[in-house]
């Protein structure tokens, strides 16, 4: 029905007489809506979106082909500070990472090393490592302690500085870290950088050293702890008192020529109470005052110095010990006077004093020292 026609019906009928029953019977007026019809199935167009990206996803790949395997030249950014050796860099297409601090005379953070050097070619995008100087206050040893003992000493050595690997007994992981002199936090100065080391004391799990047995019986020992004054105490009296236990166990006799509050007793007095002894082996235990007796030496007055090296525990210090006493001649003569003197060590050496404090160190010392005369004196060995 058209809308005038709607207008008459309406117009016919006054509004007061237009009831609901009237209103329902008049034609409703519909439209009916055209049918969309779409362009691109859903599924279609999740295949065009997949399509597209793999291929942005393929240029991108290799364009950062392209562009990494273009080859630049490495400028040269020593001289410069970290910052404007690492922007130079950057500018060539290249990374720059610091991977250590050297002692130098350069300024403080100047860049004095770089691998690659200048004018080499490398690939965009790799990295050039920098090497910067500490400056004239030197460097600061960093804390090291729980380290891995490579990567400890790797840090140090990128330093400019030298390493010294000591081991010791520990139920710590092996390799660990357990102690670094200088500690952590000394600063070593440019002065005398070349002339110091940096011990590091790892973590092992090598056995302490085994005693056998020997038959000494009745052989006269003679045990001259002469007094150095060191941090550690008495330490030259306290390896004797515990040698003079292993010979003792060996039915050996032994005289330890002073007693702990004998601090000041001459050469002469030793040699007095030593003719007294009249001991077959005599030992001189002591400690020296010089830097440059560092580590254990065995002496004796007939024969050049036998140095065992530097402390290492476990069975390093036994093989060496008996190298040492071996080297020694006139010993193990019968019904005379054998004579060797052992310098423990140095305390002005910090690595050695730190041993002089372990009292494990003490007892592995006093244990090679007897491992090694024994041999010379037990009846049941041939000799």
């Amino acid at each position: 029905m058209s809308t005038e026609k709607y207008r008459d019906i309406t117009r016919s009928v006054p509004a007061h007489e237009l009831s609901s029953a009237t209103l329902l019977r008049l034609p409703s007026i519909e439209r009916e809506r055209p049918v969309r019809t779409r362009l691109f199935s859903t599924e279609a167009l999740i295949r065009y979106m997949l399509w597209t990206l793999s291929l942005v996803c393929v240029v991108f790949y290799f364009s950062l082909v392209s562009w990494a395997s273009e080859q630049v030249n490495v400028p040269d950014v020593t001289g410069l500070s970290q910052s404007e050796a690492t922007a130079a860099l950057a500018d060539a297409g290249l990374w720059g990472t610091v991977e250590g601090v050297r002692i130098s005379e350069y300024p403080e953070g100047e860049v004095i090393e770089q691998i690659p050097s200048q004018g080499e070619r490398i690939s965009r995008g790799d990295i050039v490592e920098l090497i910067l100087s500490s400056g004239i206050d030197g460097v600061e040893i960093p804390v090291l302690i729980g380290e891995d003992q490579f990567e400890a000493r790797s840090e140090l050595e990128r330093m400019g500085l030298r390493t010294l690997i000591i081991l010791l007994p520990s139920p710590e992981p092996e390799g660990t870290v357990l102690l670094v002199t200088p500690p952590s936090g000394s600063r070593i100065r440019d002065a005398y950088a070349d002339d110091v080391t940096v011990t590091l004391y790892v973590a092992s799990r090598i056995a302490s050293v085994g005693l056998q047995e020997f038959q000494l019986n009745g052989l006269k020992v003679a045990i001259e702890p002469r007094y150095t004054t060191t941090r550690a105490g008495d330490v030259s009296f306290d390896v004797a008192r515990r040698l003079s236990s292993l010979f003792e166990a060996s039915s050996a006799e032994v005289d330890i020529l002073r007693d702990s509050r004998e601090r000041d007793l001459e050469p002469s007095e030793f040699e007095r109470r030593a003719a007294l002894a009249e001991p077959e082996l005599h030992i001189i235990l002591t400690v020296s005052d010089s830097a440059s007796d560092s580590g254990i030496t065995v002496r004796s007055a007939m024969q050049d110095d036998r140095s065992t090296g530097y402390l290492v525990y476990g069975r390093m210090l036994d093989n060496q010990m008996n190298v040492a006493f071996q080297s020694v001649s006139p010993f193990g003569q019968a019904g005379s006077r054998n004579t060797v003197e052992i310098v423990l060590g140095s305390s002005a050496d910090l690595a050695d004093v730190e041993y002089f404090e372990t009292s494990l160190w003490r007892d592995h010392v006093a244990r090679a020292i007897y491992m090694a005369a024994s041999p010379q004196f037990d009846l049941s060995l041939d000799r």
